[in-house]
């Protein structure tokens, strides 16, 4: 499903030297895969992550996703994909504060054009468990569940990819292990989640994980316990 045939990026700044933060990336990811992608502060992960998500282009290399080569996507093409195929879930909730937990996750639906929005924003939120939240503003409910509205969002218009960077960052451990749940009901469900993580009992939840440092793939290894079913 993604393919990055040696990808470089690199970043200027006046009067500073070079800084690669990404150091010919290559690795495919397969549709239904639950990924980790680990590395510490600084290591390209985050650059790698917006590569994937069209967010930015790489200055070399390829990124193929779904067999297509994301450099001949005109911007609309780009928006579109951005919208239907992938799903974006960020460490800071990006909620509309005065809205509405529904009204958030009625974003994306919009700007699709969609005509099922209601439909299908009261099922995103039921799928992540906010059935009976629908109608609270974003400052009235918890962290966890903030970020449960932030998923919904990411998964209301069924992408194939959802990309989540650092999805637990700010979050205690209890929320943090119902959020992994729940992207791994998701990823049963058929969805590829790629997380990017600085924490290796996060990134120990998937089934493989691709270390990166300073701009490069480090390892990329099968979770073996993981795949056996970790408690």
């Amino acid at each position: 499903m993604i393919e990055l045939r040696n990808l470089v990026k690199t970043y200027q700044k006046p009067k500073e030297p070079p800084v690669k933060a990404l150091d010919h990336v290559s690795l495919k990811i397969e549709q239904g895969e639950l990924v980790a992608i680990l590395g510490p502060s600084g290591s390209g992960k985050s650059t790698l992550m917006n590569v994937m998500g069209l967010l930015d282009r790489p200055d070399s290399g390829e990124y193929l996703l779904n067999g297509r080569a994301a450099h001949v996507l005109s911007e609309d093409e780009l928006a579109r994909v951005r919208n239907r195929v992938i799903g974006f879930v960020f460490q800071q909730y990006h909620l509309l504060p005065r809205t509405t937990a529904m009204e958030n996750v009625q974003l994306p639906l919009l700007y699709a054009d969609r005509k099922d929005y209601d439909q299908r924003s009261r099922a995103a939120l039921a799928a992540v468990g906010l059935a009976e939240r629908m109608s609270h503003f974003a400052e009235e409910l918890s962290g966890g569940q903030q970020q449960r509205v932030a998923i919904a969002r990411a998964i209301v218009n069924e992408p194939s990819v959802l990309l989540a960077d650092e999805p637990t960052g700010n979050l205690d451990s209890t929320s943090t292990r119902e959020i992994i749940d729940l992207l791994k009901t998701l990823n049963a469900k058929g969805t590829t989640v790629i997380l990017i993580t600085h924490d290796r009992e996060v990134a120990d939840q998937a089934n493989r994980i691709i270390r990166i440092r300073d701009g490069a793939v480090e390892a990329d290894e099968l979770n073996v316990r993981a795949a056996g079913g970790v408690e």
